[in-house]
């Protein structure tokens, strides 16, 4: 049976430049530069400003890690989520509901053992309130109300609705 050697610290960089990787090194080649021509440039004072917060940034460049991401990756992330626009979008989940079968049988039996006596007080009452009994122009006026209708879901949710008799 043949052996096989498994590759070991697959994650860590090779050390190009002494112990730094070679993006280590341009970061602190870079940050060192701009040191210099700052001390070049400026007066002492204003350089050595200038050269501290460099030095600090091509420090936190070359050797921070967040999270074990590196430092660039970072704020390069941070950039783009600072920069670019976000959308933020809800959609409402509705909940699934059903109908017992048993609740409608209990309604229609009821509707069945209604008496006589509340039939005709269910229609006085309708003749009362002139639902039976209207004019031509009161019919003709419900019905232009009728067209729309305010309709309420069950997430509590109002909406306007064409109605529409079959």
């Amino acid at each position: 049976m043949a052996t096989f050697q498994v590759p070991q610290f697959i994650e860590e960089k090779a050390k190009i430049v002494g112990p730094l990787t070679l993006p280590q090194f341009i970061y602190i080649a870079i940050g060192g530069g701009v040191v210099f021509l700052s001390f070049k440039i400026f007066s002492f004072f204003l350089s050595v400003i200038i050269g501290m917060v460099v030095a600090a940034i091509t420090i936190a460049l070359a050797f921070v890690k967040i999270n074990g991401q590196a430092m660039p990756k970072v704020a390069t992330a941070a950039f783009l989520y600072f920069w670019t626009p976000r959308v933020y979008a809800w959609n409402r989940t509705v909940k699934e509901t059903s109908f017992d079968d048993s609740e409608i049988e209990r309604i229609r039996a009821m509707r069945n053992h209604v008496s006589i006596q509340q039939k005709l007080q269910s229609i006085a009452l309708n003749i009362a309130t002139g639902k039976i009994f209207s004019s031509e122009r009161e019919r003709d006026e419900k019905k232009k109300d009728d067209r729309f209708q305010v309709v309420t879901y069950l997430t509590g949710e109002r909406k306007v609705a064409k109605r529409i008799d079959y």
